[in-house]
Protein backbone atom coordinates (compact mmCIF):
# COMPACT_ATOMS: atom_id res chain seq x y z
CA UNK A 1 0.00 0.00 0.00
CA UNK A 2 1.29 3.43 -1.03
CA UNK A 3 0.99 5.86 1.63
CA UNK A 4 0.49 9.87 0.81
CA UNK A 5 3.99 11.44 0.89
CA UNK A 6 3.09 13.84 3.75
CA UNK A 7 2.21 10.94 5.71
CA UNK A 8 4.92 9.38 5.00
CA UNK A 9 7.31 12.50 5.55
CA UNK A 10 5.36 12.44 9.36
CA UNK A 11 5.92 9.21 10.04
CA UNK A 12 9.41 9.70 9.21
CA UNK A 13 9.88 13.08 10.96
CA UNK A 14 7.93 11.54 14.11
CA UNK A 15 10.80 8.57 14.12
CA UNK A 16 13.70 11.02 13.83
CA UNK A 17 12.50 13.20 16.65
CA UNK A 18 12.03 9.85 18.84
CA UNK A 19 15.34 8.58 17.62
CA UNK A 20 17.02 11.84 18.41
CA UNK A 21 15.54 12.78 21.47
CA UNK A 22 16.12 9.41 23.31
CA UNK A 23 19.71 9.36 22.20
CA UNK A 24 20.00 13.25 23.97
CA UNK A 25 18.25 11.77 26.96
CA UNK A 26 21.10 8.99 26.99
CA UNK A 27 24.01 11.50 27.00
CA UNK A 28 22.45 14.86 29.30
CA UNK A 29 20.47 12.69 31.43
CA UNK A 30 22.75 9.65 31.45
CA UNK A 31 19.34 7.22 30.58
CA UNK A 32 19.84 3.97 29.69
CA UNK A 33 18.37 3.30 26.19
CA UNK A 34 14.97 1.94 27.49
CA UNK A 35 14.52 4.63 29.94
CA UNK A 36 15.45 7.44 27.39
CA UNK A 37 12.80 5.96 24.89
CA UNK A 38 10.09 6.03 27.62
CA UNK A 39 11.01 9.45 28.94
CA UNK A 40 10.99 10.83 24.98
CA UNK A 41 7.69 9.14 24.69
CA UNK A 42 6.07 11.00 27.71
CA UNK A 43 7.35 14.15 26.61
CA UNK A 44 6.18 14.15 22.81
CA UNK A 45 2.80 12.49 24.66
CA UNK A 46 2.77 15.63 26.97
CA UNK A 47 1.60 12.90 29.37
CA UNK A 48 3.30 13.66 32.60
CA UNK A 49 5.71 11.88 34.85
CA UNK A 50 8.43 11.96 37.87
CA UNK A 51 11.30 12.65 36.10
CA UNK A 52 13.40 9.75 35.34
CA UNK A 53 16.67 9.27 36.83
CA UNK A 54 15.75 13.06 37.97
CA UNK A 55 15.71 15.59 39.11
CA UNK A 56 17.09 17.18 35.38
CA UNK A 57 19.29 19.46 35.71
CA UNK A 58 19.16 22.31 33.70
CA UNK A 59 20.70 21.38 30.80
CA UNK A 60 18.54 18.28 30.61
CA UNK A 61 15.61 20.28 31.42
CA UNK A 62 16.17 22.27 28.26
CA UNK A 63 16.33 19.11 26.05
CA UNK A 64 13.26 18.32 27.48
CA UNK A 65 11.37 20.97 26.34
CA UNK A 66 13.41 20.81 22.92
CA UNK A 67 12.29 17.03 22.46
CA UNK A 68 8.09 18.15 23.38
CA UNK A 69 8.12 20.84 20.89
CA UNK A 70 10.16 19.48 18.07
CA UNK A 71 7.60 16.18 19.07
CA UNK A 72 4.40 17.41 19.07
CA UNK A 73 4.92 19.29 16.04
CA UNK A 74 5.61 16.27 14.28
CA UNK A 75 3.09 14.29 15.87
CA UNK A 76 0.46 16.96 14.75
CA UNK A 77 1.57 16.87 11.15
CA UNK A 78 1.33 13.01 10.97
CA UNK A 79 -1.88 13.15 13.24
CA UNK A 80 -3.20 15.27 10.51
CA UNK A 81 -2.12 13.46 7.98
CA UNK A 82 -3.66 10.42 8.84
CA UNK A 83 -7.01 11.89 9.32
CA UNK A 84 -6.62 13.18 5.96
CA UNK A 85 -5.48 9.37 4.24
CA UNK A 86 -8.25 7.63 6.56
CA UNK A 87 -10.90 10.66 5.33
CA UNK A 88 -9.96 9.82 1.94
CA UNK A 89 -9.68 6.79 1.95
CA UNK A 90 -13.45 5.97 3.05
CA UNK A 91 -14.58 8.72 0.70
CA UNK A 92 -12.27 6.75 -2.05
CA UNK A 93 -11.44 8.16 -5.32
CA UNK A 94 -14.73 9.79 -5.94
CA UNK A 95 -13.73 12.73 -3.11
CA UNK A 96 -10.19 13.27 -5.04
CA UNK A 97 -12.03 13.54 -8.41
CA UNK A 98 -14.35 16.01 -7.35
CA UNK A 99 -11.98 18.02 -6.02
CA UNK A 100 -9.87 17.95 -9.02
CA UNK A 101 -12.65 18.73 -11.44
CA UNK A 102 -14.09 21.38 -9.18
CA UNK A 103 -10.48 23.05 -9.50
CA UNK A 104 -10.88 23.02 -13.16
CA UNK A 105 -14.03 24.03 -13.36
CA UNK A 106 -13.11 27.18 -11.59
CA UNK A 107 -10.51 27.68 -14.44
CA UNK A 108 -13.21 27.41 -17.46
CA UNK A 109 -14.15 30.04 -19.65
CA UNK A 110 -16.06 30.50 -22.84
CA UNK A 111 -17.48 27.18 -22.05
CA UNK A 112 -20.85 26.00 -22.60
CA UNK A 113 -23.14 24.99 -19.64
CA UNK A 114 -25.66 21.87 -19.99
CA UNK A 115 -28.21 21.86 -18.00
CA UNK A 116 -28.99 18.43 -17.23
CA UNK A 117 -27.69 15.37 -18.33
CA UNK A 118 -30.61 12.85 -19.34
CA UNK A 119 -31.34 11.76 -22.99
CA UNK A 120 -31.00 15.28 -24.42
CA UNK A 121 -28.23 17.12 -22.56
CA UNK A 122 -26.09 14.15 -22.16
CA UNK A 123 -26.26 13.67 -26.02
CA UNK A 124 -25.05 17.34 -26.71
CA UNK A 125 -22.56 17.40 -23.89
CA UNK A 126 -21.16 14.74 -25.76
CA UNK A 127 -21.58 16.73 -29.25
CA UNK A 128 -19.61 19.06 -27.28
CA UNK A 129 -16.83 16.42 -26.23
CA UNK A 130 -16.85 15.26 -29.40
CA UNK A 131 -15.64 18.60 -31.01
CA UNK A 132 -13.14 19.75 -27.84
CA UNK A 133 -15.83 22.56 -26.82
CA UNK A 134 -15.42 22.77 -22.86
CA UNK A 135 -18.19 22.19 -20.84
CA UNK A 136 -19.93 22.45 -17.28
CA UNK A 137 -23.41 20.33 -16.84
CA UNK A 138 -25.56 20.77 -14.18
CA UNK A 139 -27.70 18.04 -12.68
CA UNK A 140 -29.27 17.64 -9.30
CA UNK A 141 -29.59 14.02 -9.55
CA UNK A 142 -27.04 12.15 -7.71
CA UNK A 143 -27.24 9.47 -9.67
CA UNK A 144 -26.68 11.04 -12.19
CA UNK A 145 -24.44 13.32 -11.45
CA UNK A 146 -22.06 9.92 -10.80
CA UNK A 147 -22.83 8.66 -14.38
CA UNK A 148 -21.73 12.26 -15.78
CA UNK A 149 -18.77 12.26 -14.09
CA UNK A 150 -18.07 8.77 -15.17
CA UNK A 151 -18.22 9.72 -18.75
CA UNK A 152 -15.41 12.05 -18.07
CA UNK A 153 -17.94 15.65 -17.82
CA UNK A 154 -17.08 18.26 -15.16
CA UNK A 155 -20.31 18.67 -13.11
CA UNK A 156 -21.94 21.12 -11.05
CA UNK A 157 -24.40 19.59 -8.43
CA UNK A 158 -27.32 21.27 -8.34
CA UNK A 159 -30.59 22.80 -9.16
CA UNK A 160 -30.30 24.70 -12.92
CA UNK A 161 -33.24 26.80 -11.98
CA UNK A 162 -31.47 28.53 -9.07
CA UNK A 163 -29.32 31.65 -9.73
CA UNK A 164 -26.14 30.36 -7.34
CA UNK A 165 -25.63 27.05 -9.16
CA UNK A 166 -25.68 29.05 -12.56
CA UNK A 167 -22.69 30.93 -11.42
CA UNK A 168 -21.02 27.87 -9.62
CA UNK A 169 -21.15 27.06 -13.15
CA UNK A 170 -19.58 30.21 -14.32
CA UNK A 171 -22.42 31.47 -15.95
CA UNK A 172 -20.36 34.92 -16.13
CA UNK A 173 -17.82 33.37 -18.14
CA UNK A 174 -19.58 31.07 -20.23
CA UNK A 175 -20.11 31.32 -24.26
CA UNK A 176 -23.85 29.52 -23.98
CA UNK A 177 -26.42 27.61 -22.01
CA UNK A 178 -28.27 24.84 -23.45
CA UNK A 179 -31.10 24.23 -21.17
CA UNK A 180 -32.41 20.24 -21.86
CA UNK A 181 -33.53 19.18 -18.20
CA UNK A 182 -36.94 17.04 -18.19
CA UNK A 183 -39.58 19.29 -17.09
CA UNK A 184 -40.51 22.31 -19.25
CA UNK A 185 -41.35 24.78 -16.75
CA UNK A 186 -37.74 24.38 -15.16
CA UNK A 187 -36.06 25.12 -18.90
CA UNK A 188 -38.56 28.01 -18.98
CA UNK A 189 -37.56 29.01 -15.94
CA UNK A 190 -33.30 28.36 -16.84
CA UNK A 191 -33.85 30.57 -19.46
CA UNK A 192 -35.85 33.26 -18.03
CA UNK A 193 -32.66 32.86 -15.20
CA UNK A 194 -30.15 33.03 -17.92
CA UNK A 195 -31.23 36.14 -19.53
CA UNK A 196 -32.07 37.93 -16.60
CA UNK A 197 -28.15 37.27 -15.89
CA UNK A 198 -26.89 37.66 -19.53
CA UNK A 199 -29.19 39.71 -21.80
CA UNK A 200 -27.22 38.97 -24.83
CA UNK A 201 -26.37 35.02 -24.13
CA UNK A 202 -26.58 32.11 -26.38
CA UNK A 203 -29.39 30.05 -25.06
CA UNK A 204 -30.25 26.45 -26.45
CA UNK A 205 -33.85 25.35 -25.30
CA UNK A 206 -35.68 22.06 -25.05
CA UNK A 207 -39.65 22.36 -25.83
CA UNK A 208 -41.81 19.62 -25.43
CA UNK A 209 -45.00 21.04 -27.58
CA UNK A 210 -44.80 23.95 -29.66
CA UNK A 211 -46.59 25.81 -26.94
CA UNK A 212 -43.84 25.61 -25.04
CA UNK A 213 -41.30 26.46 -27.72
CA UNK A 214 -43.54 30.22 -28.10
CA UNK A 215 -43.08 30.47 -24.65
CA UNK A 216 -39.40 29.95 -24.58
CA UNK A 217 -38.66 31.97 -27.38
CA UNK A 218 -40.86 34.76 -25.41
CA UNK A 219 -38.83 33.98 -22.73
CA UNK A 220 -35.32 34.67 -24.40
CA UNK A 221 -34.43 31.35 -26.17
CA UNK A 222 -31.98 32.23 -28.66
CA UNK A 223 -32.63 28.71 -30.21
CA UNK A 224 -35.65 26.15 -29.64
CA UNK A 225 -35.77 22.16 -30.27
CA UNK A 226 -38.44 19.58 -30.06
CA UNK A 227 -36.95 16.51 -29.82
CA UNK A 228 -40.23 14.49 -29.65
CA UNK A 229 -41.04 16.41 -33.03
CA UNK A 230 -37.67 16.09 -34.82
CA UNK A 231 -37.90 12.50 -33.85
CA UNK A 232 -41.01 11.69 -35.19
CA UNK A 233 -40.54 13.71 -38.44
CA UNK A 234 -37.36 11.41 -38.86
CA UNK A 235 -38.95 8.29 -38.40
CA UNK A 236 -41.73 9.62 -41.14
CA UNK A 237 -39.12 10.27 -43.37
CA UNK A 238 -37.44 6.72 -42.64
CA UNK A 239 -40.96 5.03 -43.08
CA UNK A 240 -41.40 6.98 -46.74
CA UNK A 241 -37.87 6.93 -47.77
CA UNK A 242 -36.12 3.81 -45.78
CA UNK A 243 -33.20 3.84 -48.53
CA UNK A 244 -32.47 7.53 -46.27
CA UNK A 245 -31.49 5.72 -42.87
CA UNK A 246 -27.94 5.10 -43.94
CA UNK A 247 -27.13 8.83 -44.91
CA UNK A 248 -29.11 10.53 -41.99
CA UNK A 249 -26.97 8.23 -39.47
CA UNK A 250 -23.83 9.35 -41.58
CA UNK A 251 -24.86 13.04 -41.03
CA UNK A 252 -26.04 12.50 -37.58
CA UNK A 253 -23.11 10.62 -36.55
CA UNK A 254 -19.82 12.17 -36.75
CA UNK A 255 -17.99 8.64 -36.49
CA UNK A 256 -19.05 8.18 -40.19
CA UNK A 257 -18.15 11.57 -41.45
CA UNK A 258 -16.17 14.65 -40.54
CA UNK A 259 -18.32 17.63 -41.21
CA UNK A 260 -20.01 20.44 -39.52
CA UNK A 261 -22.28 23.29 -40.33
CA UNK A 262 -20.98 26.73 -39.00
CA UNK A 263 -21.88 30.37 -38.88
CA UNK A 264 -20.04 32.98 -39.96
CA UNK A 265 -20.01 36.97 -40.63
CA UNK A 266 -18.83 38.05 -43.70
CA UNK A 267 -16.35 41.25 -42.46
CA UNK A 268 -15.58 44.47 -44.76
CA UNK A 269 -12.36 43.44 -45.59
CA UNK A 270 -13.28 40.14 -47.16
CA UNK A 271 -12.42 39.46 -50.50
CA UNK A 272 -15.50 38.39 -51.20
CA UNK A 273 -17.90 41.17 -50.71
CA UNK A 274 -19.41 42.67 -54.06
CA UNK A 275 -18.63 39.34 -55.84
CA UNK A 276 -20.81 36.36 -55.77
CA UNK A 277 -20.78 32.44 -55.23
CA UNK A 278 -20.56 32.15 -59.47
CA UNK A 279 -17.22 34.45 -59.50
CA UNK A 280 -15.75 32.70 -56.35
CA UNK A 281 -14.64 29.19 -55.75
CA UNK A 282 -15.06 28.69 -52.54
CA UNK A 283 -15.49 25.02 -52.85
CA UNK A 284 -12.40 24.12 -54.68
CA UNK A 285 -10.42 26.58 -52.57
CA UNK A 286 -11.63 25.75 -48.89
CA UNK A 287 -13.89 22.64 -49.30
CA UNK A 288 -16.73 24.20 -47.84
CA UNK A 289 -19.69 24.67 -49.14
CA UNK A 290 -21.84 27.83 -48.86
CA UNK A 291 -25.99 26.29 -47.62
CA UNK A 292 -27.39 29.50 -46.65
CA UNK A 293 -26.89 33.73 -46.81
CA UNK A 294 -28.79 35.75 -44.84
CA UNK A 295 -28.52 39.81 -45.41
CA UNK A 296 -29.49 41.91 -42.83
CA UNK A 297 -32.65 40.82 -40.73
CA UNK A 298 -33.83 39.08 -44.00
CA UNK A 299 -34.56 35.07 -43.28
CA UNK A 300 -31.82 32.78 -44.17
CA UNK A 301 -31.53 31.76 -48.03
CA UNK A 302 -31.20 28.03 -48.43
CA UNK A 303 -29.19 27.42 -51.32
CA UNK A 304 -28.06 31.03 -51.99
CA UNK A 305 -28.64 32.32 -55.81
CA UNK A 306 -24.95 32.20 -57.20
CA UNK A 307 -25.65 35.31 -59.05
CA UNK A 308 -26.41 37.58 -56.04
CA UNK A 309 -23.44 39.43 -54.47
CA UNK A 310 -21.72 39.05 -50.73
CA UNK A 311 -22.65 42.18 -48.97
CA UNK A 312 -20.42 43.37 -45.95
CA UNK A 313 -21.59 41.95 -42.45
CA UNK A 314 -23.79 39.17 -44.25
CA UNK A 315 -24.17 35.81 -42.55
CA UNK A 316 -22.65 32.84 -44.18
CA UNK A 317 -23.34 29.25 -43.26
CA UNK A 318 -21.00 27.03 -43.97
CA UNK A 319 -20.74 22.85 -44.30
CA UNK A 320 -17.08 20.93 -44.30
CA UNK A 321 -14.98 19.54 -42.22
CA UNK A 322 -13.40 21.41 -39.50
CA UNK A 323 -10.78 21.91 -41.15
CA UNK A 324 -12.53 22.85 -44.65
CA UNK A 325 -14.58 25.49 -42.48
CA UNK A 326 -11.49 27.53 -40.98
CA UNK A 327 -10.49 27.79 -44.37
CA UNK A 328 -13.59 29.23 -45.34
CA UNK A 329 -13.88 31.32 -42.18
CA UNK A 330 -10.18 32.59 -42.81
CA UNK A 331 -11.75 34.32 -46.52
CA UNK A 332 -14.64 35.29 -45.02
CA UNK A 333 -13.52 37.33 -41.84
CA UNK A 334 -10.76 38.76 -44.52
CA UNK A 335 -7.43 36.77 -42.86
Amino acid sequence: MNLPRNLQAGIIGLLFVVGVGAAGFMLVADLHVGDALYATMITISTLGYSEIGGPYDAMTRVWVVIVLVAGMGAAIYTATAVVEYGFETVIGSDYRQRRRMMRRVDRMQDHVIVCGFGRVGSTAWEALHRDRIPAIVIERDPVIVEEAMAAGAHVVEGDATKDGVLREAHVDTASAVIAAVASASDNLVITLSVRALHPGFSIAARAVDHETEKKLILAGATAVVTPELVGGERMAALATEPLLADFLDAVASSSAIDFRIKRFQVAPTSSVVGRTLSDLALRADTGAMVIGIASGDEEVRINPDPRAPFNAHDIVYGLGSSADLDRLESILSGG
